[in-house]
Protein backbone atom coordinates (compact mmCIF):
# COMPACT_ATOMS: atom_id res chain seq x y z
CA UNK A 1 0.00 0.00 0.00
CA UNK A 2 2.87 2.51 0.84
CA UNK A 3 4.45 1.60 -2.45
CA UNK A 4 1.23 2.31 -4.42
CA UNK A 5 0.76 5.45 -2.81
CA UNK A 6 4.08 7.01 -2.48
CA UNK A 7 4.70 6.20 -7.33
CA UNK A 8 1.01 7.75 -7.16
CA UNK A 9 2.16 10.54 -5.46
CA UNK A 10 5.45 10.37 -7.70
CA UNK A 11 3.96 9.83 -10.92
CA UNK A 12 0.58 12.75 -10.14
CA UNK A 13 3.47 14.92 -9.45
CA UNK A 14 5.00 14.52 -12.57
CA UNK A 15 1.84 15.30 -15.07
CA UNK A 16 0.93 18.08 -12.81
CA UNK A 17 4.10 19.98 -13.06
CA UNK A 18 3.84 18.63 -17.08
CA UNK A 19 0.50 20.42 -17.17
CA UNK A 20 1.36 23.35 -15.72
CA UNK A 21 4.72 23.37 -17.56
CA UNK A 22 2.67 23.27 -20.94
CA UNK A 23 -0.25 25.71 -19.73
CA UNK A 24 2.13 28.24 -18.59
CA UNK A 25 4.06 27.82 -22.28
CA UNK A 26 0.99 27.91 -24.00
CA UNK A 27 1.82 24.37 -25.27
CA UNK A 28 -1.43 22.55 -23.73
CA UNK A 29 -3.16 22.46 -27.00
CA UNK A 30 0.13 20.70 -28.56
CA UNK A 31 -0.99 17.01 -29.24
CA UNK A 32 2.35 15.83 -29.62
CA UNK A 33 3.18 16.94 -25.80
CA UNK A 34 0.33 15.61 -24.20
CA UNK A 35 1.39 12.32 -25.07
CA UNK A 36 4.36 12.75 -22.60
CA UNK A 37 1.61 12.50 -19.77
CA UNK A 38 1.22 9.07 -21.07
CA UNK A 39 5.05 7.98 -21.26
CA UNK A 40 5.35 9.33 -17.68
CA UNK A 41 1.93 7.09 -16.26
CA UNK A 42 3.13 3.79 -18.32
CA UNK A 43 6.83 4.40 -17.26
CA UNK A 44 5.99 5.12 -13.40
CA UNK A 45 3.38 2.30 -13.41
CA UNK A 46 6.15 -0.28 -14.66
CA UNK A 47 8.61 1.51 -12.38
CA UNK A 48 6.34 0.65 -9.27
CA UNK A 49 5.17 -3.04 -10.60
CA UNK A 50 9.31 -3.72 -10.62
CA UNK A 51 10.03 -2.15 -7.97
CA UNK A 52 7.51 -3.88 -5.69
CA UNK A 53 8.59 -6.88 -6.97
CA UNK A 54 12.19 -6.32 -6.57
CA UNK A 55 12.06 -4.76 -2.95
CA UNK A 56 8.90 -6.27 -1.33
CA UNK A 57 8.33 -9.79 -3.25
CA UNK A 58 12.24 -10.95 -3.45
CA UNK A 59 12.25 -10.73 -7.12
CA UNK A 60 9.35 -12.39 -8.40
CA UNK A 61 5.63 -11.23 -8.90
CA UNK A 62 2.83 -13.19 -10.26
CA UNK A 63 0.89 -11.55 -13.34
CA UNK A 64 -2.19 -10.64 -11.07
CA UNK A 65 -0.25 -9.18 -8.31
CA UNK A 66 1.28 -6.83 -10.35
CA UNK A 67 -1.60 -5.81 -12.28
CA UNK A 68 -2.89 -5.46 -8.77
CA UNK A 69 -0.19 -2.85 -7.48
CA UNK A 70 0.08 -0.58 -10.96
CA UNK A 71 -4.08 -0.70 -10.38
CA UNK A 72 -3.49 1.12 -6.69
CA UNK A 73 -1.10 2.95 -7.82
CA UNK A 74 -3.31 4.74 -10.31
CA UNK A 75 -6.12 4.76 -8.01
CA UNK A 76 -4.21 7.14 -5.92
CA UNK A 77 -3.08 8.75 -9.30
CA UNK A 78 -6.80 9.37 -10.10
CA UNK A 79 -7.69 10.80 -6.53
CA UNK A 80 -4.76 13.34 -6.71
CA UNK A 81 -5.02 14.81 -10.57
CA UNK A 82 -9.16 14.56 -9.43
CA UNK A 83 -8.03 17.47 -6.83
CA UNK A 84 -5.08 18.80 -9.42
CA UNK A 85 -8.24 19.25 -11.84
CA UNK A 86 -10.71 20.52 -9.60
CA UNK A 87 -8.27 23.70 -8.61
CA UNK A 88 -7.12 23.88 -12.16
CA UNK A 89 -10.15 24.45 -13.84
CA UNK A 90 -11.72 26.35 -10.61
CA UNK A 91 -9.04 28.59 -9.84
CA UNK A 92 -6.08 28.46 -12.24
CA UNK A 93 -7.78 28.22 -15.32
CA UNK A 94 -10.83 29.31 -14.54
CA UNK A 95 -11.77 29.70 -18.63
CA UNK A 96 -10.35 26.49 -19.51
CA UNK A 97 -13.84 24.62 -19.73
CA UNK A 98 -14.65 27.50 -22.31
CA UNK A 99 -12.10 26.89 -24.34
CA UNK A 100 -11.93 23.12 -24.18
CA UNK A 101 -16.27 24.12 -25.49
CA UNK A 102 -14.51 26.65 -28.35
CA UNK A 103 -11.93 24.00 -29.46
CA UNK A 104 -14.38 21.35 -29.53
CA UNK A 105 -16.71 22.93 -31.77
CA UNK A 106 -14.08 24.24 -34.03
CA UNK A 107 -13.05 20.66 -34.42
CA UNK A 108 -16.37 19.98 -35.58
CA UNK A 109 -16.26 22.74 -38.00
CA UNK A 110 -13.10 21.39 -39.30
CA UNK A 111 -14.16 18.08 -39.59
CA UNK A 112 -17.09 19.59 -42.08
CA UNK A 113 -20.54 18.57 -39.35
CA UNK A 114 -23.43 20.41 -40.37
CA UNK A 115 -24.44 23.30 -38.09
CA UNK A 116 -27.21 21.11 -37.18
CA UNK A 117 -24.75 18.39 -36.23
CA UNK A 118 -22.57 21.25 -34.09
CA UNK A 119 -25.49 22.40 -32.37
CA UNK A 120 -26.60 19.00 -31.21
CA UNK A 121 -22.76 17.94 -30.21
CA UNK A 122 -22.29 21.30 -28.32
CA UNK A 123 -25.20 20.94 -26.43
CA UNK A 124 -24.91 17.43 -25.17
CA UNK A 125 -20.76 18.60 -24.44
CA UNK A 126 -22.35 21.36 -22.02
CA UNK A 127 -24.28 18.99 -20.38
CA UNK A 128 -20.91 17.72 -19.27
CA UNK A 129 -18.65 20.74 -19.27
CA UNK A 130 -18.28 21.49 -15.70
CA UNK A 131 -15.78 21.47 -13.25
CA UNK A 132 -17.40 18.64 -10.91
CA UNK A 133 -18.01 16.48 -14.04
CA UNK A 134 -14.05 17.50 -15.59
CA UNK A 135 -12.76 16.31 -11.78
CA UNK A 136 -14.79 12.97 -12.24
CA UNK A 137 -13.43 12.35 -15.29
CA UNK A 138 -9.73 12.84 -14.75
CA UNK A 139 -10.40 10.15 -12.04
CA UNK A 140 -11.98 7.85 -13.70
CA UNK A 141 -9.81 8.57 -16.66
CA UNK A 142 -6.68 7.81 -14.62
CA UNK A 143 -7.77 4.81 -12.72
CA UNK A 144 -8.82 3.20 -16.36
CA UNK A 145 -6.28 4.16 -18.49
CA UNK A 146 -3.71 3.15 -15.62
CA UNK A 147 -5.87 -0.43 -15.39
CA UNK A 148 -5.05 -0.58 -19.12
CA UNK A 149 -1.28 0.13 -18.80
CA UNK A 150 -1.03 -2.62 -15.77
CA UNK A 151 -2.35 -4.92 -17.52
CA UNK A 152 0.54 -4.33 -20.45
CA UNK A 153 3.17 -3.64 -18.11
CA UNK A 154 2.41 -6.35 -16.03
CA UNK A 155 3.46 -9.25 -18.80
CA UNK A 156 6.87 -7.71 -18.58
CA UNK A 157 7.34 -7.18 -14.66
CA UNK A 158 5.62 -10.84 -14.06
CA UNK A 159 8.82 -13.21 -12.60
CA UNK A 160 7.22 -16.39 -11.02
CA UNK A 161 8.86 -18.65 -8.34
CA UNK A 162 8.98 -22.19 -10.14
CA UNK A 163 10.19 -23.77 -6.88
CA UNK A 164 13.06 -25.15 -7.82
CA UNK A 165 15.38 -21.97 -7.37
CA UNK A 166 14.80 -20.90 -11.35
CA UNK A 167 12.59 -18.34 -12.22
CA UNK A 168 9.81 -18.92 -14.62
CA UNK A 169 9.04 -15.49 -17.12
Amino acid sequence: MVVSLGYGVIIALAVIVLTLILFLLNLDQVKGLAWLAYVILFGGLWLGQLNYRNKYLGGFITYGKAVTIGLLISVFIGIIMGIFTFVFYKYINPGGIEEAMLLAEQNMMDQGSTDLEIEQGMMIARKFSSVGMFTFTAIAANILLGLIFSLITAVFVKKEDSGFGQPTV
